[in-house]
């Protein structure tokens, strides 16, 4: 069933934005502060985080209905995690290009299906990031000479998808795009169907160059403000 659009207000930006200043820049996140004024009168200060390369996960389903996962270490969080295979992709590489590239060198695995599963913002309110969520079956051994990044000590383990589920609702698993991934297969599995929009779906398979979100679009009107 095709539902009608969620309802906007007649004018949903309530900012005027007086000035953008950056701040710092890597090659992974940039942070700029805008100064702006709200409609109903207040001035104030907005920092943002902005993210150089697009968040891409893949719930890997082997033919007994086992997740494939990843284990590291995760730096900001001190403790380790459980989680889908994932990679930052580069603003000329598509979603699907970066997943099939971190799924064969993080567990040495190839997939024969391919398709989008969940698009969502990972931090809405401090972030422009945008993630991109895939499911791969027909899981086989790839070929040629993958390894994961120097600084990268990985665990692979395969998981029954339905402990994955419990694992969620535990604590145990906390990452952000493997929670969205388990839950939007569930869903599926619930009969929840929906069609993914065609423009949305179309950008799981080209560049983010080519479809910027409006998010990374206002990095472009810096200068506007420094000239």
């Amino acid at each position: 069933m095709k539902l009608p659009p969620l309802p906007l207000p007649a004018h949903p930006d309530p900012y005027i934005v007086l000035d953008r200043k950056a701040l710092y820049s890597s090659p992974w996140i940039r942070l700029r502060e805008d100064h702006f004024r709200h409609r109903k009168g207040r001035e104030g200060a907005y920092a943002v985080v902005g993210f150089q390369r697009t968040a891409c996960g893949v719930l890997a389903l082997d033919a007994e209905d086992k997740v494939v996962l990843v284990g590291q270490w995760r730096y900001p969080m001190e403790q380790y995690s459980w989680e889908i295979p994932e990679g930052g992709g580069e603003i000329s590489e598509s979603p699907f290009d970066t997943i099939r590239r971190e799924l064969a060198e993080e567990t040495g695995l190839e997939a024969e299906t391919w398709e989008p599963l969940a698009f969502f913002h990972p931090s809405n309110s401090s972030t422009d990031e945008e993630a991109f969520l895939f499911l791969a079956t027909e899981l086989h051994a790839s070929i040629g000479d993958h390894h994961a990044e120097n600084d990268e000590e990985l665990m692979i383990h395969r998981e029954p998808f339905d402990h994955c589920l419990q694992r969620v609702l535990h604590g145990e698993i906390t990452d952000s795009l493997t929670i969205i991934a388990l839950l939007a297969l569930q869903a599926r599995r619930s009969s929840v169907s929906a069609v993914m929009n065609a423009d949305l779906a179309e950008r799981f398979f080209q560049c983010p160059k080519d479809h910027p979100g409006a998010g990374r679009t206002r990095w472009d009107h810096l200068q506007r403000f420094d000239s």
